[in-house]
């Protein structure tokens, strides 16, 4: 008898507790298209519960009501929709289906004009911040859930500024591939704070880090996006390919004086980690009615060397395909020979790409002689 009281108690906590977190889950769809709405952000604010939505608009939410009152809301935030908000009374728990939910499309918004009168100098400029083998880093590990973020100030001089290319590193990957939204925001009021999404193209800035990826680069151009002033990077998880549990370790900067933020889920509040930055940089154009600005940038250029080489497949040179030196904007093509040759100094990133084959990234480093071997598709 006393061991079926026992059993009987354990069976009731047992109840309570899964009566206490249901799994609140939908289908988010466009109004008007009704198409399916992807990575949308889902949480209830500061209160570490949130998500993202899949490729087909669908979600679920774990909701534990002990940790929340009737009035609390849970948020669904999109680029390009208006924000819808419901309160966790309202919420439909179903079985075996996923309750439709649409979101209304924001009115067209045309981007900020800047007016300056600066502009008469376009100026090559490499912002952030960068790993020179220093056993810094930042990870995600299987704490963090879909719509956490990881961001660094990015502190730039005051002035107009187009945002061209973003480079980080992975230095682990356990994970099959891990898919990433990119987000710009501008600072917030304190200058600490993460304000409004720069990213006015209503486009994600999606990004997959494959098993082998070492250095990750993300072309911005399409989403015309401008600073003029310091501004944070941050990059969101996603999706979780694979089996395995998230370990992506990034690298970071040693660099004084500088700080990230990081919330562990959509919707979650954001947590400040001081003397501490990613390794962001961004290749950018600045924009100046300085001659002296010109004639510095001028100067530099004259500094860097030669970078020359050979690049061929299974032994055969291979003819116009593409160097670029992201750094500089500076790009060229391979000769009859495969022979290219390109200026760029330590530190500069260089592509080769060519029709059929996959495209290689490299990190100039002493040397000026780089020989590449292309591999197809």
């Amino acid at each position: 008898m006393k061991c079926t009281r026992i059993s009987f108690l354990f069976f009731l906590i047992f109840c309570t507790l899964g009566f206490s977190q249901q799994d609140y889950k939908g289908q988010l769809l466009d109004s008007e298209t009704g198409e399916p709405l992807p990575y949308v952000n889902i949480g209830v604010f500061g209160k570490g519960i949130g998500t993202v939505s899949d490729e087909e608009g669908l979600f679920h939410l774990p909701i534990d009501k002990s940790r929340l009152s009737p009035s609390d809301i849970v948020q669904f935030s999109a680029m390009g929709y208006t924000t819808l908000k419901k309160p966790v009374s309202s919420l439909e728990f179903v079985y075996n289906e996923y309750p439709k939910i649409v979101m209304q499309p924001e009115s067209v918004v045309l981007n900020e004009v800047i007016v300056t009168n600066k502009g008469a100098f376009e100026i090559s400029d490499v912002v952030g911040y960068q790993n020179y083998g220093e056993k810094t880093f930042g990870y995600w590990k299987d704490n963090i859930s879909l719509g956490g973020e990881l961001a660094t100030k990015i502190q730039v001089k005051k002035g107009v500024r187009k945002l061209n290319t973003l480079f980080f590193e992975v230095f682990a990957n356990p994970s099959d591939s891990i898919l990433v939204r990119v987000n710009i925001y501008e600072t917030g009021k304190s200058r600490t704070t993460v304000g409004k999404n720069l990213n006015s193209s209503n486009k994600n800035i999606l990004y997959t880090i494959q098993p082998n990826t070492k250095l990750a680069v993300v072309d911005l151009t399409p989403h015309s996006i401008y600073v003029t002033d310091d501004f944070f990077v941050s990059l969101e998880l996603l999706k979780v390919y694979g089996d395995k549990p998230i370990g992506l370790v990034l690298a970071a900067s040693a660099e004084k004086g500088t700080y990230s933020l990081r919330k562990f889920a959509s919707m979650d509040k954001w947590e400040r980690l001081t003397q501490s930055a990613m390794a962001y940089h961004l290749n950018t154009t600045y924009y100046s009615d300085s001659k002296r600005a010109e004639s510095k940038v001028a100067k530099a250029q004259k500094s860097k060397q030669n970078i020359s080489g050979f690049i061929f497949s299974s032994r055969r040179p291979l003819r116009n395909v593409k160097v670029t030196n992201l750094t500089t904007n500076q790009e060229t093509f391979s000769n009859e020979k495969g022979r290219y040759q390109i200026l760029g100094e330590k530190d500069d990133i260089i592509t080769f790409e060519g029709d059929g084959y996959k495209k290689m990234t490299v990190i100039l480093l002493d040397k000026t002689n780089i020989n590449m071997n292309l591999h197809r598709e």
